[in-house]
């Protein structure tokens, strides 16, 4: 009983079962697949952007804080040490965008507030007590230590040892 009936049928049913995959692979899974390849570019794509924009955000959110702070140190510096004012508002200038220079102009104003004004004050203010006393060439000394140091805070500390040592001996 081996006939056409039976070789055929067979083979007809493989070739309609193939045909019939091949079409829901290019009418359904082919475009579902490109479709998921193109979300998942656009998405990535997009995250990038995203990441790419907060780190622009957070560098100018790092410049503008570290020039804020800067320039309000060489104003709080203006009335009793202009030169330092002048070089901190200085370092602001040269540091334009650059964040990491304009942090360092922070650090800078923030040291001469904090750590130099207090010794350059008292060292002076020590040196015009010894010139009062009548110890000129001793406030001279001091003077110019003061003047050497210029903005080295170790240097200004040194000038107030110096003026506390000759006027309380």
């Amino acid at each position: 009983m081996i006939g056409a009936g039976t070789i055929i049928n067979p083979i007809l049913k493989v070739v309609t079962t193939v045909a019939i995959l091949g079409a829901v692979y290019i009418f359904f899974v082919k475009p579902i697949l490109d479709t998921t390849e193109e979300i998942s570019g656009n998405v990535g794509a997009q995250v990038r952007q995203s990441l790419d924009d907060a780190d622009k955000a957070s560098e100018e959110f790092d410049l503008n804080f570290a020039r804020d702070r800067a320039e309000s140190f060489a104003s709080s510096l203006r009335s009793q040490w202009p030169a330092a004012a002048r070089e901190v508002t200085s370092c602001v200038r040269a540091a334009g965008k650059d964040s990491k220079a304009m942090g360092k102009c922070d650090d800078f104003g923030h040291e001469l507030v904090t750590a130099g004004q207090s010794p350059r004050n008292f060292s002076l203010s020590y040196a015009d007590s010894l010139s009062a006393q009548g110890n000129a060439a001793a406030a001279a000394q001091v003077e110019r230590c003061v003047e050497e140091a210029e903005f080295n805070v170790r240097a200004l500390e040194r000038c107030r040892d110096l003026a506390d040592r000759l006027l309380f001996p």
